[in-house]
């Protein structure tokens, strides 16, 4: 089995952009996870203040990412906008993913 980090940002929060990318690029120091993709949820983009992808990958410097593919999902736990799992546990996963969102 293969582990895929899932990270979660506060996408309105852009004084956290740095900190928050150096908190992700330590849990990318994992040996475990050397060289797997990780998914990003940029949650929050149902507010006005929401950053997009492009300032919040400029943000969090995933530039430096070399070693592996990352994506930046927008997304919003309020709405549930963004949030599409397309597998035969859909239900459960999605409702941990929204769990999971909601407290940010």
């Amino acid at each position: 089995m293969l582990d895929t980090p899932i990270y979660v940002i506060d996408s309105a929060d852009r004084k956290r952009f740095e900190e928050t990318g150096q908190e992700l690029a330590e849990l990318l120091e994992e040996e475990k996870l050397s060289g797997v993709p990780v998914l990003i949820f940029a949650n929050k983009q149902d507010l006005l203040t929401a950053a997009p992808a492009s300032e919040i990958a400029e943000g969090l410097n995933l530039h430096t990412i070399r070693d592996r593919m990352w994506q930046i999902q927008s997304c919003s736990a309020l709405t549930g906008e963004g949030i599409q799992v397309r597998t035969p546990a859909s239900p459960l996963l999605l409702y941990y993913i929204i769990i999971s969102l909601s407290w940010l």
